[in-house]
């Protein structure tokens, strides 16, 4: 039996950067293809080749065999729309775990988590932003301590200066040694250095 909460698709209308996914509610969801990577690396013709079920419960492309559940993009819709505003806010250059973890035993296995219906592994968009604020966050908050260390020692030059800062950074463990290296690039920015 149908659950009548289950939202029912009755139409697609797709265009070049996405696809509009209308309800029978009156609701209207727009889907970038960078969300399901087979319909981005599907041609124009093929992604226009989208059908709704009988039932409105899922999309059909049968010409990709790919097709998406109506409850299960709405379920995911705000996840994924969330993740892609934080990750539009971290700068290129921040640095992104792409080392998963590995578990031991005699097979080889990684860790990874099913998030809105994806298996991740490493950072997840909001993860990543959480990383890039504090340390964003962290160089803001060193430029004044900076800049005091200097005028207390100003027979030194400014990378002797960044390496005594980087060491107190180090210390407290606060960051990974790649977000360290790009706080202290950061710095050198804020700085003028």
């Amino acid at each position: 039996m149908k659950n009548p909460n289950e939202p029912v698709a009755i139409g697609v209308t797709v265009s070049e950067k996405d696809f509009a996914v209308s309800l029978k509610d009156g609701r209207i969801f727009r889907v970038p293809w960078r969300w399901f990577p087979r319909l981005l690396a599907a041609t124009p013709e093929q992604r226009s080749q989208v059908r709704v079920s009988a039932s409105g419960a899922e999309l059909h492309w049968d010409q990709l065999n790919e097709d998406i559940s109506a409850s299960g993009l709405m379920r995911d819709y705000e996840q994924l729309l969330l993740e892609e505003q934080l990750g539009s806010q971290v700068p290129n250059d921040f640095p992104c775990d792409t080392t998963p973890a590995s578990l031991s035993g005699t097979q080889p296995k990684l860790a990874g988590r099913i998030i809105a219906g994806r298996f991740v592994v490493g950072l997840t968009a909001p993860e990543r932003f959480e990383r890039w604020d504090l340390c964003e966050d962290l160089a803001q908050q060193l430029v004044q301590k900076t800049l005091k260390d200097a005028a207390k020692y100003p027979h030194h030059p400014h990378d002797v200066t960044l390496r005594r800062m980087r060491r107190a950074i180090e210390r407290k463990g606060w960051t990974s040694v790649v977000e360290t290296d790009w706080l202290m690039e950061r710095l050198g920015i804020l700085l003028g250095w």
